[in-house]
């Protein structure tokens, strides 16, 4: 299973932005890198497989049958499946309510369980697995209502009283962090406003909730950064991997769609989490090759993210 260390505890894919659409010029494309990333997670006897949002362009019918599709021609990825929702899933010829119905169903076919709000927590293995996410239509950014705000303030502290690590998974990155608003697009702009490519109004109410609790992992996608290691942060600034006040942010790439602001922007790359009794390793991989990234320094110059619990 090429696992760092013996005795894990769990071993989870995480990916982001995996855009399956119909209208893609070349649509097995998109499809092809997902069953990959899902051969990857079966070959490691993953717990979980988690899309961190857009898992499709357009929250249609047509898009999810050809994500389904690629599930179903990799039975048995995972123990449990995870999908967080994105701004391009809500996104279903201007309605949002039928794509989020798209989506439920979807959930409840590839997940083979029901979920009946974009805001929901899975505990696998003891540890509590948290997804937060736009819950009407936003454009971009996601908008969580008071009700969604009062349900992740309670699961948290649920979460908390376990003194496992917490994970928490939302399409959008928290403002300003991983060199938002500039590596929002490919091409930088200084009057770009700085709420761009992060949650929105929520953030700073977010980031207290984070900031509460010890081991907090908050992973998001979105802006389709990159992987980024420590000598990017200290060359530019910013990094996949960030932490602050004791919260680390994990800002994954694109895995289907081309990538900017990185020092590897190439397609295929997510994470492989593994959690120990004692630490939590994040390994950056190529689930195209199959490989674990070697040549980037993540943290004190070695290829993986890994923090002390």
């Amino acid at each position: 299973m090429n696992y760092l260390y013996n005795d894990i505890k769990l071993c989870a894919t995480i990916v982001s932005d995996t855009h399956i659409d119909e209208k893609h010029p070349v649509k097995i494309v998109p499809m092809y890198i997902l069953m990959r990333a899902l051969k990857g997670s079966k070959d490691s006897k993953s717990d979980a497989f988690i899309t961190v949002g857009d898992t499709t362009s357009r929250g249609s019918r047509k898009n999810w049958d050809l994500a389904r599709s690629c599930f179903k021609k990799v039975p048995d990825a995972a123990k449990r499946i995870i999908l967080a929702i994105g701004n391009h899933d809500g996104w279903h010829d201007n309605d949002f309510d039928a794509a989020i119905n798209e989506y439920f169903s979807a959930y409840s076919d590839i997940c083979k369980h029901d979920i009946n709000a974009p805001y929901f927590s899975e505990v696998i293995n003891g540890y509590y697995f948290i997804c937060i996410g736009t819950d009407s239509d936003s454009g971009c950014e996601a908008a969580l209502s008071d009700t969604q705000m009062t349900w992740f303030r309670e699961e948290m502290a649920k979460a908390g009283k376990t003194d496992n690590p917490i994970f928490v998974f939302c399409h959008q990155s928290l403002n300003q962090r991983h060199g938002l608003p500039r590596t929002w697009d490919r091409h930088e702009d200084p009057n770009r406003p700085l709420t761009d490519g992060g949650i929105g109004d929520r953030s700073d109410e977010i980031a207290e909730i984070l900031k509460s609790y010890k081991n907090v992992f908050y992973f998001s996608g979105h802006s389709h950064m990159g992987l980024c290691g420590e000598d990017m942060k200290e060359k530019e600034g910013y990094s996949t991997f960030e932490e602050e006040d004791g919260v680390t942010l994990i800002n994954l790439p694109s895995l289907s769609c081309g990538n900017h602001h990185g020092e590897l922007q190439g397609l295929g790359i997510g994470l492989q989490l593994e959690i120990y009794e004692d630490k939590v390793i994040l390994r950056p991989k190529n689930f195209i090759s199959g490989r674990f990234i070697t040549k980037l320094n993540i943290k004190n110059s070695k290829p993986y993210y890994e923090v002390n619990i």
